[in-house]
């Protein structure tokens, strides 16, 4: 996944943008939270963002909504959205729409995330999305959707893994039934056990040592960084940010941490989670710093607590999160802890 040069054209563009009036950070009392979701609840599959041709993928999302004790609902068009732009978008639009105006459905799930997502996040209709709250999945891509209905309508959205992947382990399907299946709080989160403790998959290591507590927010750092100078800019203040990346190598990652850190985003974050990065340390001529050494550098003398190697992103096994709810973190001990559901009774 090469997104570079997409990169370079957002942030060209955004930055001929007026900045938008700064919105307040989001009070906990205003959150809106879906409904919790029951056996046999419809879900529609959606594709905003990568076109899916392939019909196993619409299959091997089916099987997971099915797994979950729910009830997939698959539009035809899934499959054939047009070739053309313009026919993209709206073909998108209506999807995205109609999903969430339809009163038997009641979560959304974007079926896979990809590119695509920018083409149309400026003509969502978010005061539909806000009259009818619903369970909404999808990480990567999606990040900057989340932040504008977030922005928009105070939704309780979910980062989490989206199931037309190819891999789909148990560890994965257990994260998403427990974060919208329940009105239980998640409470502390843990990445799946190591089958070799003494080379874990997926090490966890302390940063900056301490505690803090704030509204969770975050995503992937690639899309993160397009959302600067537009409506839908994150918002870090007094919230734990976390992010993720795939397939960056380390110089490419240390420019976009650097860019949001010399942006203020990082200046009154309560703390900072750094999501497991998948192939994201191969060696360059660039830089002769591994990714480690790019987050102690960049992230090391915020004064903040920080860790590092929660399975957030772009892995297999995959944590889902309810972003705007109220967390905490110990970053001494590397645990993220959400404090409050995001699904209602």
């Amino acid at each position: 996944m090469h997104r570079r040069t997409f990169l370079t054209t957002s942030m060209a563009a955004a930055g001929a943008l007026s900045l938008p009036a700064r919105v307040q950070a989001l009070s906990q009392d205003s959150l809106i939270r879906p409904k919790v979701l029951r056996p046999g609840d419809r879900v529609a599959l959606i594709n905003p963002s990568t076109t899916i041709h392939d019909p196993a993928a619409a299959i091997r999302a089916e099987a997971v909504v099915r797994a979950l004790g729910l009830t997939p609902v698959t539009p035809p068009s899934l499959l054939t959205r047009p070739r053309d732009l313009a026919g993209s978008v709206r073909h998108r639009l209506d999807e995205l729409h109609g999903a969430f105006a339809d009163p038997s459905v009641s979560a959304v799930f974007a079926a896979r995330g990809g590119y695509g997502i920018s083409e149309i996040i400026a003509e969502i209709d978010y005061d539909l999305i806000g009259r009818n709250p619903k369970v909404f999945l999808g990480f990567s891509d999606l990040t900057p959707l989340h932040l504008a209905i977030q922005r928009r309508t105070r939704l309780v959205t979910f980062h989490g893994r989206m199931p037309s992947l190819t891999r789909f382990p148990p560890f994965s399907l257990a994260a998403l039934r427990r974060a919208f299946c329940t009105v239980e709080p998640l409470g502390t989160l843990r990445n799946p056990d190591e089958p070799d403790p003494l080379r874990p998959v997926y090490p966890l290591r302390t940063i900056s040592p301490g505690t803090a507590s704030g509204r969770l927010i975050g995503g992937n750092l690639t899309m993160l960084m397009t959302t600067l100078g537009t409506p839908w800019e994150i918002d870090t203040r007094g919230t734990i940010l976390f992010f993720e990346e795939v397939d960056e190598a380390p110089y490419a990652v240390a420019r976009m941490l650097r860019a949001l850190k010399h942006g203020g985003k990082f200046d009154d974050v309560a703390g900072v989670v750094v999501g497991a990065c998948a192939n994201c340390d191969e060696p360059s001529s660039a830089t002769p710093y591994t990714l480690n050494e790019i987050f102690d550098q960049v992230l090391g003398d915020l004064g903040v607590p920080v860790f590092s190697g929660l399975v957030l992103g772009h892995t297999a096994e995959q944590l889902t999160v309810p972003l705007g709810t109220q967390a905490s973190m110990d970053a001494s001990a590397c645990m993220l802890t959400i404090l409050e559901s995001g699904v209602t009774a």
